[in-house]
């Protein structure tokens, strides 16, 4: 063979072996659209907006226990203790719907 042939016959091989290795290792890839990928991308997504609302409602209610300890009178709420109840109240509703959104997620089966 001469040198053309050669390079000819590396560059086909070369070729058939991308083509492959694509089909072996699909982490290689880049996700398409509608790919499981990207409900796995979304699932990380909500997993980290429950985690902060988490941290808050564990914010929230120890200042509750500590208002309801040291100032709360039944008779005379106060309106920041009625104020952070509400708020309490509004994330740990909020935090059901991540729950719900979440759980509606296929779980990608390509995770190798």
């Amino acid at each position: 063979m001469d040198d053309e042939e050669e390079a000819a016959e590396r560059a086909r091989l070369s070729a058939d072996n991308d083509s492959a290795m694509s089909d072996i290792e699909p982490r290689t890839r880049l996700p398409v659209s509608g790919s499981s990928c990207e409900h796995c991308i979304e699932k990380v997504r909500l997993e980290s907006e429950l985690f902060k609302s988490r941290v808050k409602l564990e914010g929230l209610l120890k200042l509750i226990k500590t208002m309801e300890q040291d100032y709360y009178n039944p008779v005379d709420d106060s309106e920041e203790y009625k104020t952070y109840c509400a708020e309490y109240k509004a994330i740990e509703t909020e935090l059901e719907k991540l729950r719900g959104k979440r759980n509606l997620i296929p779980i990608c089966v390509e995770l190798n």
